[in-house]
């Protein structure tokens, strides 16, 4: 995805994209689209899934938090304060994750009736993001950029095969100092 931000915080449609605040989430996929915004003078911020909290907010509202947080806030724009907002939160409230929450074993059928080829075809099943509660409630849901098969699948060998993910960009405000992962067990019958 990445941010649109127009000039006009109260921006709310252009180019059949509806805006919050001035503010909108547009897929990387639609690159035409990106680069009409890019040429009629949007800022372009590549990279972000979704629309942060203090995107969400009016401008006054961001201006307000931004000044609580030690920010100078003359002559800044929603996204520079935005982005000012988020780089501050990752310095003083990050969330450590401990754990993943545990992904149920998902079944690869038997070995008469395997229902994955290779270890490919079970990576192409596994989920996109995993999800990990931290000791306070929340939730942080993590992307996977990849699933690393440890076990070396094999659909012709009864057994459980673990599969490892490798995280994609950890979101605003947690963190994984201790690099702890998501894992999930690929199941062969016999």
């Amino acid at each position: 995805m990445a941010r649109i931000y127009s000039d006009n915080p109260d921006h709310n449609c252009d180019y059949a994209v509806d805006f919050v605040n001035g503010v909108a989430a547009v897929p990387v996929s639609q690159a035409a689209l990106i680069a009409w915004f890019t040429a009629q003078g949007y800022t372009v911020v590549q990279g972000s899934d979704t629309l942060s909290p203090w995107d969400e907010l009016t401008f006054a509202q961001v201006v307000k938090i931004a000044a609580m947080c030690g920010i100078t806030v003359t002559g800044e724009t929603k996204q520079e304060l935005v982005a000012a907002i988020e780089t501050a939160l990752i310095t003083i409230a990050k969330y450590e994750i401990t754990a993943f929450n545990a992904i149920a074993n998902l079944s690869a059928g038997t070995v008469a009736v395997p229902k994955y080829t290779d270890a490919a075809a079970v990576k192409a099943a596994l989920p996109a993001r995993v999800k990990a509660t931290l000791a306070n409630g929340m939730i942080a849901d993590v992307p996977v950029s990849a699933w690393v098969d440890t076990d070396t699948f094999n659909n012709a060998a009864a057994g459980s095969y673990t599969f490892t993910a490798t995280l994609g960009t950890i979101p605003t405000p947690y963190k994984n100092t201790a690099a702890v992962t998501a894992t999930i067990e690929v199941v062969v019958a016999a």
